[in-house]
């Protein structure tokens, strides 16, 4: 699981990526379809944080995407039982934000992990949206506890955008952490996992109109 290697992660550096030396993009995998419907790329970043992004085409509008994103973090919220969340609360919203903390059913022996994230929904257009998320538990009232492990960064964003008279438009998710002394071997299959499910799941749900 994504959240047992995030859990490992120092903080991240208080200066903005903009400021930081960063690697070329290499593609490290993409599926056999000829033309792919994915393409998943890495590269380093200053502290040896590493960020990893998948590339793909979903065959809906950049809103009703953002719109899927959105609706599904009110869903996991509702949900009375969730085994994969015992935990999924919206602590606060506006407009344009949703703060959020979840707890993470993970496999023992491990202890289950928690995340304070907020999420940023920048105003775009219909030809394009943005969301993006960081840790937030500078918002959070929540005290640690050794029963849980804290996840202290917790960083990405999903991007969407299409071109005229395009039905389908291009989504891009990406993700930053460090993986400290995971070994790649399993830090890189755990990533892609995520990243590939994080796509599945929005082609899915906006094909059953779940928005």
């Amino acid at each position: 699981m994504l959240t047992i290697l995030l859990g490992q992660v120092g903080c991240m550096s208080s200066k903005k990526l903009t400021d930081w030396k960063v690697d070329e993009w290499r593609m490290v995998k993409t599926d056999k379809n000829d033309p792919p419907s994915w393409i998943i790329y890495s590269r380093k970043l200053d502290a040896n944080f590493l960020e990893y992004k998948i590339e793909g085409e979903i065959d809906a509008s950049p809103q009703s995407c953002i719109d899927v994103f959105r609706q599904d973090i009110y869903d996991q919220a509702q949900k009375s039982k969730n085994k994969k969340y015992p935990v999924y609360k919206i602590v606060s919203e506006s407009k344009d934000t949703l703060l959020t903390y979840v707890v993470h059913n993970e496999p023992f022996p491990l202890k289950d992990t928690e995340m304070s994230v907020k999420y940023f929904f920048q105003e775009g257009n219909e030809r394009q949206t943005r969301v993006s998320w960081k840790e937030a538990w500078e918002l959070s009232n929540v005290q640690p506890t050794k029963k849980l492990s804290r996840v202290e960064t917790f960083r990405g964003s999903w991007g969407f955008s299409s071109h005229l008279d395009n039905p389908t438009c291009k989504a891009t998710n990406t993700v930053q952490f460090d993986p400290k002394k995971v070994p790649m071997w399993l830090v890189q299959p755990m990533v892609i996992k995520f990243l590939k499910s994080g796509l599945k799941d929005i082609e899915e749900k906006v094909s059953d109109g779940k928005i």
